[in-house]
């Protein structure tokens, strides 16, 4: 049981290391728009695997995975407005 739980732990970190890797190394190519999208993707990637190995979402009682999952909507719901926001405002002008 340990062991397993231990080479789980180490394939997560080897995992977000990586895609840390993949994120900084992104971040240095002239992507343009796709470099924000492709980060942001791998940001959420790497969210959810901090979630759902580091903090046991996926183990725990229903009322915490609903509470994690309207905390995600609540985050979705501000940066969209925020994003509407800065949309519609340097469209004006």
């Amino acid at each position: 049981m340990k062991a397993l739980a231990l080479r789980s732990h180490l394939l997560v970190w080897l995992a977000l290391l990586a895609l840390l890797a993949l994120s900084a190394g992104s971040s240095l190519l002239p992507l343009g728009m796709f470099n924000l999208v492709s980060n942001f993707a791998i940001a959420i990637f790497k969210a959810a695997l901090v979630l759902y190995f580091f903090m046991r979402i996926g183990k725990s009682r229903p009322i915490v995975r609903v509470a994690a999952a309207a905390g995600i909507v609540w985050l979705a719901l501000l940066c969209g407005l925020a994003l509407s926001d800065v949309l519609f405002r340097t469209a004006g002008s």
